[in-house]
């Protein structure tokens, strides 16, 4: 629906130009890179936020009640990944535009969703919605590596994205959601259609809800575990926090890739 309209107009020789659409990836960008690269970026004590709404219950508290951060850093290497990561749904959405695609409320018109959990309002900002023969459709659009542009070919999709989509059609009461995802080490891009999984919702809501009912001296439970061999779950050593709370946990280089493992049998 809209890889192959993009695909198509980038191999046409009527290429369109479009003043508007260059005003915009101008301010776009400026504003992302302003962000990433000349303001410090702070975790905010006490706010949620529903793109994050599939992480660990414990993590999101940790944020939520303001805990000094102690794991792994916003470093130069992050701060260029995720520019990169504006820049191609910058790209891909305003492409979306110049093919003729139906795209809405993108870019400076993004629209803020909330969800009310325990009175605490929990914002989001979807990326866009599509507009397809009369049916909105929600729109996200994501940048990948290899190892996981190859997984979401396969229909493979992280459960913290799905969160995420699920909380937002959750709340604008839609169905679907169209995935784009574009290969940074190719430039190849692929879509998927998400429908509306409710026992992913009910899931989510019930993550926020623990969170927003525990205290700075009653957390909620760690759900990382080692398996046989003491490592970690990967998302484990991405985690801000792993230093407070997988107390007995090690960075261990294991041939060219670091992992977390348990320097004791027991947490």
């Amino acid at each position: 629906m809209i890889v192959d309209k993009i695909n198509k107009y980038l191999s046409s020789k009527d290429l369109t130009l479009n003043e508007y659409i260059l005003s915009e990836i101008s301010i776009l960008a400026k504003y992302t890179f302003r962000r990433q690269f000349m303001e410090n970026f702070e975790l905010t004590e006490g706010k949620l936020r529903l793109s994050g709404c599939g992480s660990c219950a414990r993590r999101l508290a940790y944020a939520y009640f303001g805990y000094e951060p102690s794991g792994k850093e916003i470093d130069s290497r992050a701060k260029i990944v995720f520019w990169m990561g504006d820049l191609v749904e910058i790209t891909v959405i305003e492409l979306a535009k110049l093919a003729g695609v139906k795209v809405l409320a993108t870019g400076l018109n993004q629209i803020t969703v909330k969800l009310n959990i325990e009175g605490v309002e929990i914002e989001g900002h979807p990326d866009g919605f599509l507009l397809n023969n009369g049916e909105l459709i929600l729109l996200e659009v994501k940048s990948m590596s290899d190892y996981g542009f190859n997984s979401f070919q396969k229909g493979e999709i992280d459960d913290g994205y799905l969160s995420q989509v699920n909380a937002y059609m959750h709340v604008l009461n839609l169905n679907k959601t169209i995935f784009v995802a574009i290969n940074k080490n190719s430039g190849v891009m692929h879509e998927v259609i998400v429908k509306k999984d409710n026992k992913i919702v009910d899931k989510l809501i019930k993550n926020l809800k623990t969170v927003i009912k525990s205290s700075p001296d009653k957390l909620p439970k760690i759900e990382c575990k080692p398996d046989s061999k003491g490592f970690y779950d990967w998302h484990a050593l991405y985690c801000p926090y792993w230093k407070i709370c997988l107390k007995n946990a090690e960075k261990v280089l294991i041939g060219k890739s670091y992992k977390l493992k348990c320097s004791k049998s027991k947490n």
